[in-house]
C-alpha cells in the first residue's frame, strides 16, 4: 500500500475509533439487532403488513448477520482504544443478546395477523439504512457545516421523535385511510381515475408529485400563518442544527394531519399501486436529503427539485428567510405564489425559531396546548 493511501486509511481509522464514534455505532447496532430479531420472532405484532410483501428476507438476514459482526468489531475497538468503554460493552452485549434470541436466522413461520401492531420493522430498517447512508454522505460530500459532529447538540431529542413517529406508523395509516375513504369517498370519480391510470408511468409520477406538493404547500403555509397551527409546526423548526436526523422532529399531530391531507389527492385521483410505491420511495429519501448537512449544486435543476439549500432557507431564522419555501418536492408552487427564496451562493447563518420554544419531547408535545396564542404569525411567533 502506498504511504499516502496508508496514512489516509490510518486517519479514517483513528477518527472512527476515537471519542464516542465506534462505541456509539456498536451500541446502535446492538440495540437494532435485538429489535430486528424480535421482528423475526413476532412478525404479527411488530412488523408492518404493507411492507412485508416487499421484503427480500435472505438479503435482510444477511445484512443483519454482517451488521452484528461489525457491531462486535467496533465494540472491541472502543474497549481497546478508549477509557470510557460503556458504549462498546453495551453494544457487544446487545449483539450477544440478539444471538441468544435466535440471531438473523430465526425460523419464519406462518402466522395470523394481529389486529393491533407496532411498526418496529419500519423503525429498524429506516434508521439503519438511512442513518448509514446519510452519515457517510455528510462526511464525504461538501457540507454546509464542515465541523458539525455526528452527535451534535439535540440529536437525542430528534432520535426520540424518529422512534415515536416510526412506531406509530400503524396508527397513522389507519387514521389517514379512514379520513380519505370515509369522509371523501363520495368525491371519487371513476372516469377521472381511469384517465389518470391510463397516463404513462412517468407522467403519473410527475402528477402525483405536483398534486401532493399542492396540498403540502397549502397546509404548510397554513402551519406558518395560522397562530395555533404554527405552535404545532414550531416543533419542527426548533432544531438549531440541520442534518439527516433533524427533519424527524415533528409533533405527532402534525404528522397525522399532514399525512392524512397528502393521502387525499392520491386517493381521489386513483393512482395505481406502482405509482404510489414509487412516490413513497422518492419522498422517504428526499425528506431526509433536504434536511441533511450536504451542500449540493444542481445548477438549473434548483428550480425543478427541492434541494437541501432550498429547504435549509425554510428552516433559517434569518429575517430574509421567514415564511418562505413551503414546497417539499418541487419549488413549482413557491415560484407560482412568489414565496421562493434560494440565493445562489449563500446558505443561512442560523437555524431554529426566532423565539425559542421549550426543549424536551413531552414539553414540546404540550407546547401547542399551553398558554395563549400570540397574534403574531409564522416563525415570528415561535
Amino acid at each position: 500500500m502506498a504511504p499516502e493511501k496508508s496514512r489516509t486509511v490510518g486517519t479514517l481509522w483513528s477518527r472512527l475509533v476515537a471519542g464516542r464514534v465506534a462505541g456509539t455505532i456498536s451500541l446502535a447496532i446492538g440495540l437494532l439487532s435485538i429489535a430486528a430479531v424480535l421482528c423475526l420472532r413476532y412478525p404479527a405484532w411488530l412488523t408492518t403488513p404493507e411492507l412485508r410483501p416487499h421484503y427480500n428476507m435472505d438479503l435482510l438476514r444477511l445484512t443483519l448477520a454482517l451488521s452484528m459482526g461489525v457491531g462486535v468489531f467496533l465494540g472491541l475497538a472502543d474497549c481497546v482504544r478508549n477509557r470510557r468503554r460503556r458504549a462498546g460493552i453495551i453494544g457487544i452485549c446487545g449483539v450477544l443478546l440478539a444471538l441468544f434470541l435466535g440471531g438473523p436466522y430465526v425460523p419464519y413461520e406462518d402466522f395470523d395477523q394481529a389486529r393491533t401492531w407496532v411498526g418496529l420493522d419500519w423503525f429498524v430498517l429506516d434508521l439503519f439504512f438511512t442513518g448509514s447512508a446519510f452519515i457517510l454522505l455528510e462526511r464525504l460530500l461538501p457540507r454546509v457545516a464542515p465541523d458539525q459532529p455526528v452527535l451534535r447538540e439535540g440529536w437525542q431529542l430528534d432520535l426520540s421523535y424518529f422512534t415515536v413517529n416510526h412506531l406509530l406508523i400503524g396508527a397513522f395509516l389507519l387514521i389517514s385511510n379512514h379520513f380519505a375513504h370515509d369522509l371523501f369517498g363520495w368525491a371519487v370519480n371513476g372516469w377521472v381515475q381511469a384517465q389518470v391510470t391510463a397516463l404513462p408511468a412517468v407522467v403519473r409520477f410527475l402528477l402525483v408529485l405536483l398534486a401532493a406538493d399542492a396540498v403540502e404547500y397549502v397546509s404548510h403555509r397554513a402551519y406558518h400563518e395560522v397562530p395555533w397551527l404554527w405552535r404545532l409546526h414550531a416543533v419542527h423548526h426548533s432544531p438549531q442544527h440541520m442534518d439527516w436526523l433533524s427533519g424527524s422532529r415533528l409533533h405527532v399531530l402534525e404528522v397525522l394531519i399532514t399525512r392524512s391531507l397528502i393521502l387525499l389527492p392520491i386517493f381521489l385521483l386513483g393512482f395505481p399501486q406502482d405509482t404510489v410505491f414509487a412516490y413513497l420511495i422518492f419522498v422517504s429519501i428526499q425528506a431526509v436529503l433536504i434536511h441533511s448537512n450536504i451542500a449540493m449544486d444542481l445548477g438549473w435543476l434548483r428550480y425543478v427539485i427541492v434541494t437541501p439549500q432550498f429547504h435549509h432557507w425554510h428552516h433559517a431564522s434569518d429575517a430574509e428567510a421567514l415564511d418562505r419555501n413551503y414546497c417539499a418536492h418541487t419549488p413549482f408552487w413557491d415560484l407560482v405564489f412568489r414565496t421562493y427564496h434560494q440565493p445562489k451562493d449563500r446558505w443561512p447563518e442560523k437555524y431554529g425559531t426566532v423565539k425559542p420554544i421549550p426543549g424536551g419531547f413531552f414539553r414540546q408535545f404540550l407546547y401547542p396546548f399551553s398558554g395563549p396564542v400570540e397574534l403574531l404569525t409564522g416563525k415570528r411567533e415561535g
